[in-house]
């Protein structure tokens, strides 16, 4: 008994095989009865029996449950001995509660229900419809690829585990969403703000600064000269000959604090206007004196 025979017979003897061993007895017996028809010479012979029996457990310990349900139903054949059909039957009852099996849910970008799907494990044919029935598979880990006509195809790796009956798994098959467009950026008048502007004439506001300190300072010891000095024929004493060299001093740093301050904010002003910054972020600037400080305010 080969093929079809097998499976037919298989799934009767495996329900009776859940019941008490007499039940068990009883059902080998009747699948005897009930196919005499069957026995012929393309029946097994004695010793394919016992190689099927054999070769179902090294697929089981292999995880091949599929192949091992394959091997345990050729065994169960009536021309099988009565021992090796029933060790045949009890393999297949613990081979049957160890594969699991999955229910695969398909859908289409519209959330409708699929059924015309194609289903491939491994790259081995699964099944060619969906149905909403469980799918028994191997234990471990597998790829499974979903097609249907006209939507793109889907791919989902999973790993099943012994056991492990009626997991659910929703499939969406649908056609890849366009990318949402890229807003576009504002031209702009310019690049990043201008950083050599702005450096001279930070430069500029300090070279001022130092002018108007140093020359206050320069003030402060003009006036001390006044003091010591004659002021009708311009001679000083001796005495007076440190201030008039601190003067000296003082009014020529301030000369050039004031030169250094001129050049750099006229410098500034001029590569500031002449490299528009970006119109994202308009920069804007400001000079300030006061009394006892100076600088260069604004954003950028």
């Amino acid at each position: 008994m080969r093929g079809d025979q097998c499976a037919t017979l298989a799934p009767l003897v495996a329900l009776a095989w859940r019941f008490r061993p007499v039940a068990r007895r009883t059902a080998l017996v009747a699948a005897a009865l009930l196919a005499p028809s069957w026995a012929s010479a393309a029946d097994p012979t004695k010793q394919e029996c016992v190689s099927a029996n054999d070769s179902a457990q090294d697929l089981r310990r292999a995880g091949r449950l599929r192949e091992a349900r394959e091997r345990l139903a050729l065994c169960l054949s009536a021309s099988c001995p009565g021992p090796v059909r029933e060790d045949c039957a009890q393999r297949l009852d613990e081979v049957d509660r160890a594969m699991p099996s999955v229910v695969f849910e398909a859908k289409d970008a519209a959330r409708n229900d699929l059924s015309a799907v194609r289903v491939t494990i491994d790259g081995q044919p699964l099944t060619e419809k969906l149905e909403g029935a469980a799918v028994a598979v191997d234990p471990g880990p597998h790829r499974f690829v979903f097609e249907a006509e006209g939507l793109p195809k889907t791919e989902k790796a999973l790993v099943l585990h012994e056991g492990e009956k009626g997991r659910r798994e929703r499939i969406v098959l649908a056609a890849a969403q366009p990318a949402p467009p890229r807003a576009t950026q504002p031209a702009t008048g310019g690049g990043s703000p201008p950083v050599l502007a702005i450096a001279a004439g930070g430069v500029g506001v300090v070279g001022l600064a130092v002018g108007i300190g140093v020359g206050l300072a320069g003030t402060s010891k003009h006036s001390t000269l006044n003091g010591e000095c004659n002021t009708a024929n311009g001679t000083c004493p001796p005495s007076a000959a440190n201030d008039l060299d601190s003067f000296h001093t003082l009014r020529a740093v301030s000369t050039v604090g004031y030169v250094v301050g001129a050049l750099g904010i006229v410098g500034g002003g001029v590569l500031f206007f002449a490299m528009p910054a970006s119109k994202e972020s308009p920069a804007s600037t400001g000079l300030y004196v006061g009394p006892a400080s100076c600088g260069l305010a604004g954003t950028f």
